[in-house]
This record gives structure tokens, sequence and C-alpha cells, in this order.
């Protein structure tokens, strides 16, 4: 894919870069209100940008276990009405703060 294909990559980039540091931002959060031992679930899907599949349930297992939580799960829930390789995930954890 040329440059002149993906005119609106930069800004969709943009975004999901944006996203990604919200949620780091939120999770690291969480350990300053959360009992030890408090378990979080987050239902999140998977997305594709101009054919790149974003596995959204990992980065999320990724973030959770770099903050110190355990005991993470990503669970499969359902398929999502579009595209055949997306799906909807329960990612969980527990924070033994």
């Amino acid at each position: 894919m040329n440059r002149n294909e993906n005119k609106n990559g930069s800004v969709l980039s943009k975004y999901v870069d944006r996203y990604f540091e919200d949620i780091w931002t939120h999770l690291n959060s969480l350990r300053t209100v959360m009992a030890s031992y408090g378990r979080v679930h987050y239902i999140v899907g998977n997305s594709t940008f101009y054919g790149v599949l974003l596995p959204t349930e990992k980065i999320y297992a990724d973030m959770l276990s770099e903050l110190g939580f355990s005991e993470i799960k990503v669970e499969k829930l359902r398929k999502r009405n579009s595209k055949k390789e997306l799906f909807e995930f329960d990612v969980s954890g527990v924070y033994r703060g």
C-alpha cells in the first residue's frame, strides 16, 4: 500500500496510540484505589486497521502484568458482527498491592 492509498493512516495511528496511553494511565491509577486481591475485568474487542490485526486483548493483558496484576486471564467471549477475525474478550486480573 503506498502513502496515497493510506491518507488517514497517520491520523488513525495517533488515535490508537492515544487510546492505549489513556488506558495505561487508567490502569496505573487503579493501583491507588483498589484493595489488595481486588479483581478487574475489561471487555474489549480486537480490531484491524488497514489489514493489520491489533490484539487489544493481549495489550491489556501485558499492561496488567507490567503493573503488577496477577492471575491474568484472557477469555474469548464471542464473535463480533464484522470481520471473521474479530472477537470480544474478557481480560481480567487480580491486584496484589
